[in-house]
C-alpha cells in the first residue's frame, strides 16, 4: 500500500489544526490616499476576552500595524474611534493582510491572508445591509425629540426582523460554502451570542463544519454549548395533560396528537412580547402545513380569560388553544418545566418529542423538512 498521500493528508491535518491553535503574528499593511497623512490609524480588536487597540501615523500614504493573537479573530481598522469614523471590518489571523483604499477606508480592497480574503467575500455581502441599518440609527440619534423621532424609529424596527433573518442567512450560506473556513466558525458564534444560542436553528450549519475547524478551541466550545441547548425533552415520549379551551371545554394533548402527523405544543401568554412576536412565524408555518398534517396546540400562561382571548383574535392564531388561567402556575407547563416563554415542544403522531424551541425560521424549516 503507498501510504505517502495518507501521510500526507494527516500532515496537512496538523499543519491546518496547528494554525488555528497557536499564537499567530499578524501585519496590516496600507496603502492610502496621500491627504491622510499625520491621521493616526487604529486597529480594534480582542484576544483572550481581552480588549484591544493599535495605532500608528500615516506617512506617505502608508501605514504598518503589527501584533499577536492566540486566535484568528475579527477587527475594525478605523480613521475614528470603534463606533463612528471611516472604517472597515477585516479578519486578522497569521500572515500580512493588504488594505488599499483610494479614498475612504470603507471600500478599501483587502488581500492577503486566505481568512482575510475568505471573509471579504462574506463581508460584501453583509455591508450593504448593515449600512443601511447603522446609517439608519444614527440618522434617528441626530433627529429631535418628538412624534416624528418615534415614529421613524417604529418604521426602522418594523424591518429588523428581515435584516436580522437576511444576515443569518448569508451567513449559513457562507458555512455552506467555505465548510473549512475558520470564518464560518467565527460567525455562526457571533450570531448565537450567550443564552440566544438555538439547537435546531444553528447545529444543522455547525455540523457541515470541517473536522479541522470543529477541533478548534473555538469549535469545540460553540459544539458543547449547542449541545447544551438541545433540551433533556428532545427524544422522550410526550407527558400528557388536560387543560381547558376558550369555549370551556376539556381539552387532551393526546386527543390533539391523534389526529395528526406533527404537533407543536406552544407555551405562552398574551402578556408575553416575545410570544406575541413569534406569534406570526407560527401562523406562517400552521398555514403552510395545516393540511399536510401540522397543528399547533397553545398553551397559554395567562390569567385573565378576555385578555387571553383576545390576544389569540388579534394574532389570528386559528388552531388549537387551552389554559387553567394560573398563570406560571400552568400545570401543563410545570409538566414541561417551562421557566420561561416562548418555549415549544415538536411531538409526532408516535407521541416522540423529535425537537424543541423552533424559532422564527427554525419552525417553518423543520416542519417543512419532516412533512417533505
Amino acid at each position: 500500500m503507498n501510504l505517502k498521500p495518507i501521510i500526507g493528508a494527516m500532515a496537512l491535518s496538523c499543519v491546518t489544526l496547528t494554525a488555528f491553535t497557536q499564537s499567530k503574528n499578524f501585519t496590516v499593511e496600507g496603502k492610502v490616499n496621500r491627504k491622510l497623512d499625520g491621521q493616526f490609524i487604529k486597529l480594534y480588536y480582542e484576544d483572550a476576552k481581552t480588549k484591544k487597540v493599535d495605532s500608528v501615523g500615516i506617512n506617505k500614504g502608508a501605514f504598518k500595524l503589527t501584533g499577536t493573537i492566540s486566535s484568528p479573530t475579527l477587527a475594525m481598522l478605523s480613521l475614528g474611534n470603534q463606533e463612528n469614523g471611516d472604517r472597515i471590518d477585516l479578519f486578522l489571523s497569521q500572515g500580512t493582510i493588504r488594505v488599499s483604499a483610494k479614498d475612504s477606508i470603507h471600500y478599501a480592497g483587502i488581500s492577503g491572508t486566505k481568512l482575510a480574503i475568505e471573509h471579504e467575500q462574506l463581508a460584501k455581502k453583509l455591508r450593504p445591509v448593515d449600512d443601511k441599518f447603522y446609517n439608519g440609527i444614527g440618522f434617528w440619534k441626530t433627529m429631535p425629540e418628538g412624534e416624528d423621532k418615534k415614529a421613524y424609529l417604529t418604521k426602522l424596527m418594523s424591518g429588523l426582523d428581515a435584516y436580522m433573518l437576511f444576515k443569518r442567512e448569508t451567513v449559513h450560506q457562507f458555512v455552506k460554502e467555505y465548510p473549512a473556513s475558520y470564518v464560518s466558525l467565527y460567525y455562526l458564534d457571533k450570531n448565537a451570542p450567550g443564552g440566544l444560542v438555538n439547537y435546531e436553528t444553528t447545529y444543522p450549519h455547525y455540523s457541515k463544519l470541517s473536522p479541522e475547524v470543529k477541533a478548534t478551541s473555538l469549535g469545540k466550545q460553540f459544539g458543547e454549548r449547542l449541545l447544551a441547548t438541545k433540551g433533556k425533552l428532545t427524544g422522550e415520549a410526550y407527558v400528557d395533560f388536560v387543560s381547558t379551551t376558550p369555549e370551556g371545554k376539556q381539552l387532551s394533548l393526546k386527543e390533539v396528537i391523534a389526529k395528526n402527523k406533527y404537533t407543536l405544543v406552544d407555551f405562552w401568554a398574551s402578556w408575553c412580547g416575545p410570544c406575541r412576536k413569534e406569534n406570526p412565524h407560527v401562523v406562517k408555518t400552521f398555514d403552510a402545513f395545516k393540511n399536510k398534517g401540522f397543528t399547533v396546540l397553545s398553551v397559554s400562561l395567562d390569567e385573565d380569560a378576555t385578555k387571553w382571548k383576545d390576544a389569540i383574535a388579534k394574532d389570528g392564531m386559528p388552531w388549537y388553544h387551552v389554559s387553567s388561567l394560573k398563570g406560571w402556575k400552568e400545570p401543563a407547563a410545570a409538566l414541561y418545566n417551562v421557566k420561561a416563554i416562548p418555549q415549544n415542544v415538536l411531538v409526532d403522531d408516535k407521541g416522540k418529542i423529535v425537537a424543541t424551541n423552533l424559532r422564527a425560521e427554525a419552525l417553518y424549516n423543520k416542519v417543512g423538512e419532516l412533512l417533505k
